[in-house]
């Protein structure tokens, strides 16, 4: 369902949030845009208080998650949003965000999410090699001899 109301003005919202990494508080920076303080309040409720990344599409891993998202799927889980939500705001598919969830709460931890660790986790287990196909011996090649014994 589309939300009601006017249109989202993007320039608007990435001029507040500079304002914000600038040290000006909420407030203020609704004030100098023209904008309501609850429109500022909503939009850092939607990120979950973190800053959102504009980068291109093109530029976003779709494969891997980043820090920040893995940031955000913390903060707005603490809220207690559910996967469903979570994903819609990250622009995610749910069953990546429940996977996510999944494998980096664990019972040791409390099954509490913990950003830092899980992208830790992650990055750490993608620098290993995978395990595949075993290797030929030394010395033959593919092809080099029958495929089936007795058959040449």
């Amino acid at each position: 369902m589309a939300r009601r109301g006017r249109k989202r003005r993007l320039e608007l919202e990435v001029e507040y949030w500079r304002l914000l990494a600038a040290g000006v508080g909420s407030v203020e920076a609704c004030r100098r845009l023209g904008i309501g303080r609850k429109t500022g309040y909503r939009w850092r409720a939607e990120n979950g208080g973190l800053q959102p990344d504009y980068l291109p599409e093109t530029s976003r891993s779709g494969r891997y998650l980043s820090l920040l998202e893995r940031q955000r799927i913390a903060a707005l889980r603490s809220r207690g949003l559910t996967i469903r939500q979570i994903a819609g705001l990250l622009g995610r598919a749910p069953s990546t965000v429940s996977r996510e969830l999944r494998r980096n709460s664990r019972p040791h931890d409390y099954r509490v999410y913990d950003a830092a660790l899980a992208h830790h986790r992650c990055s750490a287990a993608r620098s290993l090699p995978l395990a595949g196909r075993p290797h030929a011996r030394p010395g033959s090649s593919p092809g080099s001899g029958p495929s089936r014994p007795g058959r040449s």
